[in-house]
């Protein structure tokens, strides 16, 4: 059942991953607006005994920096907090956020806590690459988990509980400065290179007005957009906003990279309908050795002093699957190898096994990633 499941996972995609029109805004972005990636270090409180220890001394430091901030001094060896743990608080600012509103955060733990399970952020600045501060985060943590101990006889424990998410736990101080858009500077960013999708996004969209020279392509990634050209034709009843999203609703033949992906650790594989495989004969057989002990009990002779003793038995099985041949011819693409090796009823990390062979036989034509 799990070959079939892959097989069917790997046929599926390779079915619905051949070349197809697209929108361009689910492959590509307005040059310019990047995400900002915020980071601030905090502090989880309310944790039941959960939280770091007497060895993380920085927990102890910043508790100590915050209570005397708050007017109250007190000596460092009578902190003894349990139910804190130091923090590391991340998240995305996506652009034209306006100050006020909300982003998701994640909680991640620094120090030795055990669990950050029913935990609440205090109030932890956020700053950008530049050291600038823009959101602060603070509520309650889901960690979608629990770490239950018992004095450490028992232990049950789901999930990770040292990682939580606060749904909307940001808001947004100050805005990014950068996140606009220029008329005279207005360009198209693929999300995956490719000079074969960059000239027939242009393409596209020049179809669509039907005039040449309002999209061209420059590079692999990128296509300039000439918002000047169409306003000229168009006067005053379209502004950059409409231009913008009439483009970004057009569709287009998007190409992309015969490759195969292979998580070996899952036994996943998933490759695209451009993959192709030369001429190739394909065998496949294992040796399976196996150690089994079959105990046996051996009595003692009769009116002597002797116990029944239990004395191991160990033996060798040796099992070696008969090899068979697969002959594919030069038009295989991975989906017929898919079947092909379905008949011999090989498994998926057989099926990884096959398909690195095949590449280096250099019968594989694309490229193999393996995670």
């Amino acid at each position: 059942m799990k070959l079939k499941a892959a097989l069917v996972i790997l046929f599926c995609v390779v079915m619905s991953y051949a070349q197809q029109e697209v929108r361009i805004k689910d492959v590509a972005s307005v040059t310019g607006l990047q995400d900002v990636q915020l980071f601030g270090y905090g502090l989880v409180v309310g944790l039941g005994g959960t939280g770091d220890r007497n060895q993380t001394v920085f927990t102890e430091q910043t508790i100590t920096n915050m209570l005397k901030n708050m007017g109250i001094e007190l000596p460092e060896r009578h902190i003894r907090v349990r139910n804190v743990a130091a923090v590391m608080v991340t998240g995305h600012l996506t652009p034209f956020r306006r100050q006020g509103t909300r982003i998701d955060v994640t909680v991640s733990s620094i120090g030795d806590a055990s669990s950050l399970e029913g935990g609440t952020l205090i109030m932890t600045p956020l700053q950008g690459p530049d050291g600038q501060i823009y959101a602060s985060a603070q509520g309650a943590l889901a960690t979608g988990g629990y770490d239950v101990r018992n004095r450490g006889i028992s232990h049950i424990k789901r999930n990770h509980v040292l990682v939580g998410r606060i749904p909307d736990g940001a808001i947004i101080q100050n805005e990014v400065a950068f996140n606009t858009i220029n008329e005279k500077e207005l360009s198209l960013s693929l999300h995956s290179p490719d000079f074969t999708s960059a000239v027939s996004m242009a393409r596209s969209i020049n179809e669509q007005y039907g005039i040449d020279g309002i999209a061209s392509p420059v590079d692999a990634a990128t296509v300039s957009l000439d918002f000047a050209h169409i306003e000229e034709l168009v006067g005053d009843q379209l502004n950059i906003i409409e231009f913008l999203s009439t483009v970004e609703n057009m569709t287009f033949e998007a190409s992309s990279t015969a490759r195969v992906v292979i998580n070996e650790r899952t036994g996943t594989i998933v490759a695209g309908g451009n993959v192709r495989i030369a001429e190739i004969a394909v065998t496949h057989g294992g040796v399976k050795v196996e150690v089994v002990n079959i105990p046996e009990v051996v009595q003692p002779y009769p009116l002597t002093l002797g116990r029944t003793e239990v004395v191991p038995d160990p033996a060798i099985m040796v099992d070696e699957a008969d090899a068979e041949m697969v002959v594919l011819d030069g038009t295989t693409t991975v989906s017929d190898l898919a079947q092909a090796l379905n008949s011999l009823g090989v498994t998926p990390r057989d099926v990884i096994a096959i398909l690195q062979a095949i590449k280096e036989a250099g019968a594989l034509h694309g490229q193999l990633v393996i995670l």
